[in-house]
């Protein structure tokens, strides 16, 4: 496993079981079973590990960093992201119509956390994306 899988592995899941968290944090405020504060600050904190685990992977010595493959699956890891953003963009601009009405107003305070969310779905795209495309070797191959 190369430092780039490391990586999107560390991302990858620290940002689903982030994800967990919020939405149980989410769930227990809609239910109004008590305060979602605690899974909130764990979902940060575990975010926040992940990060850190990302920057400490190093590079393996004497090892050669990338290749033209590598490459190739950077930049299809970036088109990955680039799309996944887009859709994003799209349901996040339409899904106030359809939820609240065409009459409906949303704060302006929101409007930040569509950039965030593009933020963190092109991250978790392109870190799945490294991982799919490095898991498609052939029988036998290491990769």
């Amino acid at each position: 496993m190369n430092r780039e899988q490391k990586r999107a592995w560390a991302i990858v899941i620290s940002m689903s079981l982030a994800l967990i968290l919020v939405v149980v944090a989410g769930v227990l405020h809609f239910l109004d079973l008590g305060s979602p504060r605690l899974f909130v600050y764990m979902a940060a904190l575990v975010q926040a590990i992940g990060v850190l685990a990302c920057f400490r992977v190093q590079p393996d010595p004497g090892v050669v960093i990338s290749d033209e493959r590598d490459k190739q699956i950077e930049k299809n890891a970036y088109l990955a992201g680039f799309g996944a953003v887009y859709l994003f963009v799209i349901i996040a601009s339409f899904a106030p119509i359809a939820i609240l009405g065409e009459k409906a107003s949303v704060p302006v305070t929101w409007l930040p956390g569509l950039l965030v969310g593009a933020g963190l779905c092109q991250a978790y795209a392109m870190c799945v994306a490294i991982l799919v495309q490095y898991g498609r070797g052939r029988k036998g191959e290491h990769v």
